[in-house]
Parts: C-alpha cells; structure tokens; sequence
C-alpha cells in the first residue's frame, strides 16, 4: 500500500491520508465542499462548493499522477436532496463524456458545514502500480 497526500490540500485533521493506492486501484478519501481551513467558505453555495469538491478531487488525481477520466466509482454525500441537480450538473461538466459508477446519498449534516462530500475509486494505469 502507497498513501498519497496532495500537497496543494490542507493535511487531512483525522487519522488517515488524502488516498490509498492498493495494487491498480486509488482509494480517495471523503473531500468536503468546503475548506476547512477557510472560515468563509461555509457561506458558499452548493454550485461553488460542488465545483470546489471536484477541483479538491483533481488535487488528489493529479498527486497520484492520475487524471478525472481514472475515477471509476464516485460517492457523493449531499445534505438536501435538491442539491442533486447542481451536483449531477457539475459533474457532467467536470468529467465530460467520461463516465463513471457513482452513489449520490443524503444525510442529515457534514462536518464543517459542507454540503456535499465525496469520496471515489480511481483505476492507476498498470505503468503507475
């Protein structure tokens, strides 16, 4: 097992690292939609923290020396079922034709005041294992 930490995100607060690559697989750890290093961003909107979340995630991708179009499974965590849409949205602008398995699931609150979360499985070309 190789863990990863993305050295543009702040050091994960918890006892575990930005992702964990297993043979060809990346395991990548839950991301808020908010910085918790940044006060401010829990006023920003679920457009602006969906788009912040993806980027987060290309943070991660790109430490790992993997891309958006690796992801083969996404797990999204909203806390209102409206956000679905705005969520589904900036995904299909941010991954564009590629495609993945992916989970959007509700829950009642997420730490720091994100509305959205997500976690994914990302395949690493047989080269990167």
């Amino acid at each position: 097992m190789q863990p990863i930490t993305a050295s543009a995100l702040s050091p994960p607060a918890g006892h575990y690292v930005h992702a964990m690559r297993v043979g060809s697989l990346l395991y990548i750890s839950g991301l808020l939609g908010v910085r918790p290093d940044d006060p401010g961003d829990s006023q920003l909107d679920i457009d602006a923290q969906a788009a912040g979340v993806l980027h987060r995630l290309d943070q991660v991708l790109a430490a790992a020396g993997l891309q958006s179009c690796h992801v083969a499974r996404l797990g999204v965590y909203i806390t209102d079922v409206a956000h679905w849409s705005v969520v589904n949205a900036a995904c299909a602008v941010h991954f564009g034709s590629h495609r993945h398995a992916r989970t959007i699931l509700t829950c009642p609150g997420l730490h720091h005041g994100s509305l959205v979360e997500i976690d994914a499985i990302a395949s690493c070309p047989e080269t990167q294992t």
